[in-house]
This record gives structure tokens, C-alpha cells and sequence, in this order.
């Protein structure tokens, strides 16, 4: 199998290209710029996604797979502080036509179908890479697992409550005390109970 570098910018591809040559493995190393790539606290940084996919035929199918990176920044949990990081992923997966008789199939082979613009059939990886990036990123990221937070004292994270708060019972809110004067139905006497 032969290979080319970069069959363009984007992430549509027409199906009719990748047909005029079967045998190739089209290489795809550029970035791309999706919006809304955003979960929770993070986010990828200016929408920009490394590709390094490789496209090729397999009989009536379309396979990618490959890596695909990413940079993210976000907000710590606790100390609400900015946090960083880069996501490395693996993508493998399928493209295929859809039809009436293999509509169960899709759903038991998770494989994508393909999609048409102005009458042509195409493969668009806009939703492949947007689900794996999203589904990757920290929903509650941590500059670090040693993180107190923002005031240790007043909002302790399990993290910073030493071994012999642990062994206490749990501070009661003054704000309840007036529950504490009530009696569970359990601890009535038999006396209470006699009408």
C-alpha cells in the first residue's frame, strides 16, 4: 500500500476520491478548528485539534484510525485555580452506507454511516472527533491530587482532615439544633404509645 501525505484541510472527505484509488492509505497531519469543544470547567484551548489519521478502503467500508491530540485548560475544582493538561487519543473506527436492511447492524457495530452533500456521498469526521475529544476531557480537573482548596480551614477536603478528625463524630450545624429536641418514633416508651 502506498501513502500521501495530506488530502487537505478539513474533516469532510468525498467518497468518490477515496474510490480512485483503493489500494492508497490517505494520511491526514494538519489541525483543525472545531467550536464548542467545552465540558464542565475545561475546554480546548482556541478549539484546536492535532489529526494524525489514516484513511483507506476495506471493501465497502471506510476505516480511520490514528491518534488525535489536543491542549485543554480549566478551572481546579478546589482551589479554582487554572489547570492544563494535553489529551492523546486513539480513534478507531468505521464508516459504512446505510440502509433500511443494515440499520441493526449500526447499532450492534457502533459504525458511523456516511453522510451527502449535494448528492455525493462523503465521510465526515467532524462527529468522530468532536465525541472523543469531549468525552476525554477532565469533567472536574485538579491542579494536583495534594490540592486544599481555596481555605482548608472552613471547606476541608478529605485530603486535609487529619487522622484524628477522622476518628470524631461529625461537627453538628447550629442551624439544626432545634431537631435535635425532637423524638424519633422509636425512641417513644411504651407509656408515650398508650392512648
Amino acid at each position: 500500500m502506498t501513502s500521501n501525505q495530506s488530502m487537505g484541510e478539513g474533516l469532510i472527505f468525498p467518497l468518490s476520491m477515496l474510490h480512485k484509488r483503493p489500494e492508497k492509505v490517505h494520511q491526514i497531519n494538519n489541525p483543525v478548528f472545531l467550536e464548542d469543544l467545552r465540558i464542565s470547567a475545561a475546554c480546548v484551548v482556541d478549539g484546536q485539534v492535532q489529526l494524525d489519521l489514516a484513511i483507506q478502503l476495506s471493501q465497502d467500508d471506510v476505516l480511520v484510525s490514528g491518534k488525535v491530540s489536543a491542549k485543554w485548560s480549566g478551572e481546579c475544582r478546589r482551589c479554582i485555580e487554572e489547570v492544563s493538561g494535553v489529551l492523546d487519543l486513539t480513534i478507531d473506527e468505521v464508516f459504512r452506507a446505510s440502509s433500511s436492511e443494515s440499520q441493526v447492524k449500526f447499532e450492534v457495530e457502533d459504525a458511523f454511516p456516511f453522510k451527502e452533500i449535494n448528492g455525493e456521498q462523503i465521510v465526515d469526521l467532524e462527529e468522530v472527533v468532536r465525541d472523543s475529544v469531549l468525552l476525554t476531557l477532565p469533567f472536574s480537573p485538579l491542579c494536583s491530587e495534594e490540592c486544599l482548596g481555596p481555605d482548608p480551614e472552613r471547606f476541608p477536603t478529605r485530603d486535609s482532615v487529619s487522622e484524628e478528625d477522622k476518628n470524631l463524630p461529625p461537627k453538628k450545624d447550629p442551624r439544626w439544633a432545634a431537631l435535635d429536641q425532637l423524638k424519633p418514633d422509636s425512641d417513644l416508651s411504651a407509656e408515650d404509645t398508650v392512648a
